[in-house]
């Protein structure tokens, strides 16, 4: 994570860099209108759009890896309850199904 923001300042430093540089007076020709704007605020404006646009789709992927991350952290207790109740069993010589929850306790106690 931190490897991708340092990546990033270097990006952005480097954009300003550029845009500083280019600082020229252009003529942007959109459809039928023309407008004269400095180079400079073209490329920060192109590059503030371009993270605007991939904005949602960073915020999708990070609420897609939290649902799996609870669905796998939910997983690993149902296991981890499995493993119990068969260690229990394995002490008790019980069936599964006989088994009670103070069972469950007096196992580990021991």
């Amino acid at each position: 994570m931190q490897f991708i923001i340092v990546i990033s300042m270097f990006f952005a430093l480097f954009i300003a860099l550029f845009a500083i540089q280019n600082a020229t007076i252009i003529t942007i020709n959109i459809l039928w209108y023309k407008f004269n704007m400095s180079q400079a605020v073209i490329i920060l404006a192109s590059a503030l759009f371009g993270i605007l646009i991939m904005l949602p789709f960073d915020i999708a992927r990070r609420i897609k890896h939290g649902i799996k991350i609870n669905d796998l952290n939910n997983k690993i207790k149902r296991l981890n309850e499995e493993l119990n109740m068969l260690k229990v069993k394995e002490s008790t010589n019980k069936p599964v199904a006989e088994l009670q929850p103070e069972d469950e306790i007096n196992a580990k106690q021991e």
